[in-house]
């Protein structure tokens, strides 16, 4: 399996002191966020509790953010970070199938899932979504994170297969992601969403499933 990083990549801090400053309480916004999110769910904590956690004050949160939840979203998008970058990383450093095919692409594509290590990046975002469940806000980012991942997707099967018709592209992105999600769905129910060797092995074994459905189909 590759291994790549599961929390989002932190930039070093700028040389600079008035930035440096700025960096780090960015930072210490986002993360007590996170934290409040997952132990309360968005929208349920405020400005306030916010800046206390965080250590800074209600003009910082502002300087950075314009509501607690935006600071939450921001950590979100972190997150979708990790999901994008590790699995475009794998895809690209594949080489297209010999012969080109949607079938032949579908395979390579099950097999960068499978090598791409995700389930501490799920963790986090299970814990957030399982605490803010039912807010517009996670809604919004659940839309957001399928739209992203589609267009990668997309673009990355029509580059290997550059023959297929846009209908074939989006169906086959659409279908595997739609599995993807299922997969992480009953994921987080049987596991907890916790990160142990169990919960991974079961990890994979929802992931062949559903990749073994979208290969043969329903009839048994």
């Amino acid at each position: 399996m590759t291994t790549l990083p599961a929390e989002p990549h932190q930039d070093r801090p700028p040389e600079d002191r008035r930035e440096a400053v700025k960096y780090h309480n960015r930072r210490a916004i986002i993360d007590a966020a996170a934290a409040l999110a997952a132990e309360r769910g968005v929208g349920r904590f405020t400005v306030n509790d916010l800046a206390e956690r965080a250590g800074v004050s209600r003009r910082t949160i502002f300087n950075h953010f314009a509501s607690a939840d935006d600071a939450v979203y921001a950590r979100f998008t972190e997150l979708l970070g990790v999901f994008v970058d590790n699995f475009a990383r794998v895809v690209e450093a594949t080489p297209p199938p010999v012969h080109p095919s949607p079938g032949a692409v579908l395979e390579q594509l099950a097999d960068v899932i499978e090598r791409t290590e995700l389930v501490p990046a799920m963790c986090h975002i299970a814990h957030l979504m399982g605490a803010s469940e039912g807010s517009p806000t996670t809604a919004v980012w659940a839309h957001e994170v399928f739209q992203t991942l589609t267009a990668r997707l997309v673009s990355e099967i029509t580059h290997r297969v550059p023959g297929a018709s846009p209908f074939t592209v989006d169906l086959l992105a659409s279908l595997l992601l739609h599995g993807l999600a299922v997969a992480f769905e009953r994921w987080a129910e049987e596991t907890g969403a916790v990160d142990t060797p169990d919960s991974r092995m079961t990890w994979h074994r929802l992931l062949r499933t559903a990749v073994d459905r979208l290969r043969h189909g329903f009839a048994d």
